[in-house]
């Protein structure tokens, strides 16, 4: 038997089944994520990574990242090889526009695809969630 259910409800099933997934994913800690630059680890300021509290600085169970300019394999401009770059410095804004996708790990990927079947189920409702929980304007999951 088929059984449909709204985005709204799958939105709080989706957040219910993750608190229960990992252990404190209500309280993540966030921060500019890493990247390996050959100088050993930049800060990269085009990705915020989210962590699980206790968790490792750079076990990241996502990304939040800009969508242009991201690069998952820190393929970037010579400029942010060097000195750690003045974002740096500070908090990431979280709600800063160029935020806008999404970069799951692995580990999350593969429970939410064991729970609720492919990606096209429930991305909507997740970026939904991760919106709500955040106040930010993810459209997409990369």
């Amino acid at each position: 038997m088929e059984y449909i259910i709204d985005e709204s409800k799958l939105t709080n099933v989706i957040s219910k089944f993750l608190n229960l997934s990992f252990d404190g994913f209500e309280d993540m800690d966030y921060n500019w994520a890493d990247f390996n630059c050959g100088w050993g680890v930049c800060c990269d300021i085009y990705a915020i990574g989210f962590v699980l509290p206790g968790g490792e600085h750079d076990d990241y169970l996502f990304k939040l990242v800009d969508g242009e300019n991201y690069n998952n394999y820190g393929d970037y401009p010579e400029e942010l090889m060097g000195e750690l770059p003045e974002p740096c410095h500070d908090v990431p804004d979280i709600t800063e526009s160029r935020f806008d996708t999404l970069w799951l790990g692995d580990e999350l990927i593969d429970r939410l695809v064991d729970m609720f079947g492919n990606m096209n189920v429930w991305e909507k409702s997740f970026l939904n969630m991760f919106n709500q929980k955040y106040g930010t304007n993810a459209t997409q999951i990369g």
